[in-house]
């Protein structure tokens, strides 16, 4: 091989750091808060509470508006420029003016009426207009300094009044209008800064010098380098550093394996044959060898006498073959028993692995793969036969603490690897179609399946996916008794058993079942307690309890009087609410307790579901697996003995090194 010295051309290069900038520039922020509750109250009907209504009564004769806003989205310590009340006028009846006062005391949408209004405090704006040309247009009002006292603890944020002077007669829309959808707002203007750049750093490591707090600010590279240098990034700062790679080849000398320098014009480089193996000559190697090609068999060994071994290999003290593969580890195609083969009989196998000794621990078969490609396998078994029982991969345990198949995910400390991107397994199972199973596990006095998780993350023992919405997710059945519970692909849990919660009791000596009540229909239930003044109550339901039931559908109330009266009863079930009263027009005034029942959202119509035919698939491969459990299984070939690798130390100690 003729190789030609020649002169290199020089290079150099040349890098422009960009320095950090510390620029504090803050621009005013707006918000707008909407109301937490709102609702009216009316001295005609004193009891009565009118949270669900859509507008806001405010009447100089008899109604007074209560609103609340919720200021948990405000940051801490912001400073607030101006803050404005937005109220939307649905109708003006008498023109006049108001004022809003701040609110002393806690009170509820839902329960809020005239007879237990909160007290007033001081006037925050007093004597705000109002004109019939207001209808359907906004008023706005400065509630600054209300702002800013809720938020700095001066004030208890319990709300504002809207309370009308003389005979004024108006309504405001309610977040509960749904017509005009304008509930009352806050807008907030809050700002913390000016706007201004405050300075311009070019620190040590930047590359940069200049900048400075004021004035005309330049920014440059630094000058300090001597002749010849640039900067270069080290990886975490910008230094000054020598130009490397420049110079002039003079000599060109021979390394192992190569014969025919030093040159130092011209001349040929030849391969020393006394150091390499020639391939049409036999070749002893001493050492450890690695053949790495891109494609192909690194090695392939042909015996086309018939007679003999392609591979033969003893390793007393080692690993007879150590192989890795982004496809195969090993491919093996022949008629003969051993370690790796296929055969034609009843029982063939693609890989027998055999580990005889009578205790300890043995492993027939071990596959692992490191690989972080889209697909590695450690062991991969394929049965293409189209009778009989094709098995895949088949293991059996013969002696005490034997395993018949054992794959894992990870590195040798057993904490995952480095495989991301997809999911890795330490054994896959795909029956494909045509009715197969992916993964049997049978056994005839123990466990058939054995799952641990020592996941920190959380992740799941056994996760039971199915992802055709006519697939049942899980499914346990007791051969014994014919008891069964499974998961159908609408998420529903159907035993033919009960469902219990098991309990301690007696000091945690014992445990108890405690049965679910079970019902044809779909019942939701929830509990509470509220109290009756003066001979009635409104009880507003649960608004997250309202979103799982359908209280448009007629549900069911049971009362519990805490007290001596003529007998409690509920009318005006309402979607959002209900109303209990005492029997006979009594005005007893005491607690008492209430059980509501609804029908489940989606699950109206649902009595006696029909689930005869649900598991017709299942029993038809129940009994195809109790035909192929009643086969024979294949044990090894009792003619010959295969070599055996002694296993001294625990699983997890067997992985190679990587």
């Amino acid at each position: 091989m003729p190789l030609h010295t020649r002169t290199a051309n020089s290079w150099r290069s040349a890098c422009i750091a960009i320095a950090l900038f510390t620029i504090l520039l803050t621009l005013p922020s707006f918000a707008q808060i909407t109301p937490l509750g709102d609702s009216y109250t009316n001295g005609a009907s004193p009891t009565k509470n009118y949270g669900s209504a859509t507008t806001l009564g405010v009447d100089g004769a008899s109604q007074i508006t209560y609103i609340q806003f919720n200021l948990a989205s405000i940051p801490s310590g912001a400073s607030i420029t101006q803050a404005t009340l937005k109220l939307y006028v649905n109708s003006v009846t008498a023109a006049g003016s108001f004022n809003v006062d701040y609110v002393n005391s806690a009170w509820s949408e839902g329960t809020i009426d005239w007879n237990n209004a909160p007290s007033l405090g001081t006037t925050i704006a007093s004597s705000v207009p109002v004109v019939t040309a207001d209808k359907n247009q906004y008023l706005l009002i400065n509630v600054t300094s209300a702002l800013q006292a809720w938020l700095n603890g001066s004030e208890t944020n319990n709300g504002i009044a809207l309370v009308a002077n003389g005979s004024t007669n108006l309504t405001f829309d309610s977040k509960e209008n749904t017509t005009t959808s304008h509930p009352a707002e806050i807008d907030v203007v809050f700002t913390s800064g000016d706007g201004t750049i405050t300075g311009v750093e070019t620190p040590s490591g930047s590359g940069l010098q200049g900048g400075g707090t004021s004035g005309s600010l330049n920014l440059s590279l630094l000058t300090s380098c001597s002749s010849g240098q640039i900067l270069e990034w080290s990886g975490s700062a910008w230094a000054c550093t020598t130009v490397k790679g420049t110079g002039t080849v003079t000599s060109v000398g021979s390394g192992l394996g190569l014969t025919g320098g030093p040159i130092t014009t011209s001349g040929t480089l030849s391969i020393d044959t006394t150091k390499l193996p020639l391939l049409a000559s036999g070749n002893i190697f001493t050492n450890n060898n690695t053949f790495n090609v891109n494609s192909g068999a690194p090695i392939l060994a042909l015996n086309n006498t018939g007679t003999g071994d392609g591979i033969d290999l003893a390793a007393p003290g080692g690993t007879g073959v150590n192989v890795v593969g982004s496809q195969y580890g090993i491919q093996a195609t022949g008629t003969i028993e051993g370690g790796v083969f296929t055969g034609t009989g009843t029982y063939g196998a693609g890989v027998v692995g055999l580990a005889p000794q009578a205790s300890g621990f043995g492993l027939g078969v071990v596959g692992e793969t490191y690989s972080s490609g889209p697909l590695a396998y450690g062991v991969e078994g394929v049965a293409n036969a189209s009778s009989g029982t094709p098995v895949g991969v088949y293991g059996y345990g013969y002696n005490p603490f034997s395993i018949g198949v054992w794959g894992q995910n990870g590195d040798e400390s057993g904490t995952g690897g480095s495989f991301t991107g997809r999911v890795a397994s330490g054994v896959w199972g795909d029956g494909g179609t045509d009715r197969n199973v992916g993964v049997i596990g049978t056994t005839d006095d123990s466990t058939a399946g054995y799952f641990i998780n020592n996941s920190p993350d959380g992740y799941d023992t056994l996760l039971a996916e199915a992802e055709s919405n006519q697939s049942d997710p899980f499914v346990a059945i007791d051969d014994a008794t014919g008891a069964i519970c499974y998961i159908d692909p609408n998420g529903n849990l159907n035993c033919s058993g009960s469902k219990n919660a098991v309990v301690p009791v007696d000091g945690g000596t014992r445990t108890v079942a405690m049965s679910a009540i079970e019902s044809p229909k779909n019942w939701f239930e929830d509990f509470g307690s509220a109290q009756l003044t003066n001979g009635a109550a409104v009880v507003a339901l649960d608004p997250e309890f309202t979103q799982t039931v359908n209280t448009s559908e007629e549900y069911q109330v049971f009362l519990t009087p805490y007290g001596d009266c003529k007998g409690l009863y509920v009318s005006n079930r309402t979607a959002n609410s209900f109303e209990v009263h005492e029997l006979g027009g009594g005005s007893a005034s005491l607690s008492f307790g209430y059980r509501i029942t609804a029908l489940r959202r989606s699950y109206e119509n649902v009595r006696f579901a029909d689930h005869t035919h649900d598991l017709d698939s299942l029993k038809r491969m129940r009994e195809r697996m109790h035909a192929n459990h009643a086969q024979p299984r294949p044990h090894h070939p009792a003619t010959k003995a295969l070599p055996v690798r002694e296993l001294e130390a625990a699983p997890l100690a067997l992985h190679p090194t990587k």
